[in-house]
């Protein structure tokens, strides 16, 4: 048993098989956490000994645990209340097969709430592909069926389409608690989110103060074609891990070209059905060059969006310099996993040919953690990301890619250990040591032990933070 002199524990996890994902893949089969840490394992009968009159004892019965769960790629505070605020027009979620469907649900909500109220829809990233007139809604179409309200509809993070009165109009509220909530109910305990603006980071100070902040954040601010300059952060004197284990600043975002979504990411040669378009250049080289150099010299990791060819053809050349620069590829499965369909159409098979080739990268040394560009579009699920990263088995139906295939253990270090690296917080998180977080999830099977294509649909029981219950099924 591992163990440190510390008061009585404040809580007691026991009778579970906690696979703590350390170097040696050692299982326990109890923890003692206090102060917010780990601070012992091993047995259930001599962790129990341990307790004090008010520790907390949780009987785990046989169920798995897991270290917290991170994604390091989120658009949380943006768009984290898509399924309470905004009217889901989603047809991976809501029977949406049409414009005059969508135009329907955009009419009801029109006649429930005041003449010059916002309507704020979300559709599907490519939905176009898949809606019977193979085109998107235009400004003409929500004029008509919606005359006297603002309305804008986005279809994925490059898509937004919005009626006469909503181009004039701008301002949607925020609730990052709600959306935090959805993230614990999947086992995440961090996220890493990007902001452009001051009002998110406010929010999140606030539901720090008032003790509601129940996930872990790191913020990453963008700056470019935001409300955020990088001189911001650098005459402050800001850094990487400025905060505290709740909420910190992770870094600096920028995008150098668009998204493969709105077929704006940047390729040497014509979208297959747009021979006209090689995307978009959103940062001019000399204004990146000097951007990435001086916040690294002040300190602030650089977060770069960045598709086109270096991710949909990665080349050995490109793998190789990768790892010679210590560059970390952060790749988003859930969009291969939802519109991988739709984006064949758009890239054709030669560039599609090794999408997402988590075993190649690995093979060639390159360091891969997950995000998933969530919420709004599909939901926080590094579960449902790990399952197709197993399986390659995607929504759509065909296994794609199946000998880029990783296994469940690789999969998992994608959002635990090496997502904790991605942060510089490989000391507190990732594992389940003794001296780190006890951000721990409670799953109902282990998956490790079932097939690939199950562990999306793995129930989580609790998740806890800090050693506190966060949520509980």
């Amino acid at each position: 048993m591992k163990q440190r002199a510390l008061p009585y524990p404040d809580l007691i996890l026991f009778n579970g098989k906690i696979r703590t994902l350390t170097y040696d893949g050692a299982l326990v089969e109890a923890l003692a956490c206090a102060g917010g840490r780990i601070v012992a394992a091993g047995q259930s009968d001599v962790i129990r000994r341990l307790a004090g009159p008010d520790s907390r004892q949780i009987d785990l019965q046989n169920k798995i645990a897991i270290p917290g769960l991170t994604d390091t790629h989120v658009h949380l505070s943006e768009k984290g209340t898509a399924e309470k605020e905004y009217l889901d027009c989603r047809d991976f979620y809501a029977d949406v097969h049409s414009i005059p469907e969508i135009l329907e649900r955009l009419t009801k909500r029109a006649s429930e709430i005041p003449k010059g109220s916002w309507i704020v829809a979300h559709g599907s990233p490519m939905q176009d592909f898949r809606l019977k007139e193979k085109r998107f809604p235009d400004r003409h179409d929500l004029d008509r069926a919606v005359p006297d309200h603002p309305v804008s509809i986005a279809f994925g993070a490059h898509i937004t389409i919005a009626n006469s009165k909503a181009l004039a109009l701008a301002g949607i509220g925020r609730d990052s608690s709600f959306a935090l909530n959805q993230c614990l109910e999947r086992g995440v305990t961090t996220i890493h989110d990007i902001v452009r603006s001051g009002e998110p980071i406010r929010a999140y100070q606030e539901l720090l103060r008032e003790g509601r902040l129940d996930a872990r954040v790191s913020l990453l601010p963008r700056v470019i074609e935001s409300h955020i300059g990088s001189n911001s952060l650098i005459e402050l004197g800001l850094h990487s891990g400025f905060g505290n284990e709740w909420l910190r600043i992770g870094g600096v975002k920028m995008s150098i070209d668009g998204g493969i979504t709105g077929r704006n990411a940047c390729f040497y040669e014509p979208y297959e059905d747009d021979p006209h378009n090689c995307g978009i250049i959103r940062i001019p080289q000399d204004e990146l060059n000097e951007t990435v150099l001086q916040c690294h010299q002040a300190g602030l990791r650089c977060c770069v969006h960045a598709i086109g060819d270096c991710n949909w053809l990665s080349t050995p050349e490109r793998m190789q310099r990768l790892v010679r620069s210590g560059i970390i590829a952060i790749p988003n499965i859930s969009i291969g996993y939802y519109v991988g369909d739709a984006i064949l159409d758009c890239v054709g098979e030669k560039r599609l040919a090794k999408a997402f080739p988590f075993r190649t990268l690995l093979k060639n040394g390159v360091t891969i953690a997950g995000g998933s560009d969530a919420p709004g579009y599909w939901p926080v699920d590094p579960l449902r990301d790990i399952s197709a990263c197993v399986s390659r088995k995607m929504r759509w139906g065909e296994v794609l890619v199946p000998e880029e295939r990783i296994s469940a253990a690789e999969a998992f270090a994608m959002h635990t250990t090496t997502a904790a690296f991605v942060g510089f917080e490989e000391n507190d998180k990732g594992t389940l040591d003794v001296g780190k977080l006890a951000d721990i999830a409670i799953l109902a099977e282990d998956p490790f032990e079932i097939p690939g294509e199950r562990i999306k649909d793995i129930r989580v029981e609790m998740t806890i933070v800090g050693g506190e219950v966060k949520y509980q099924a």
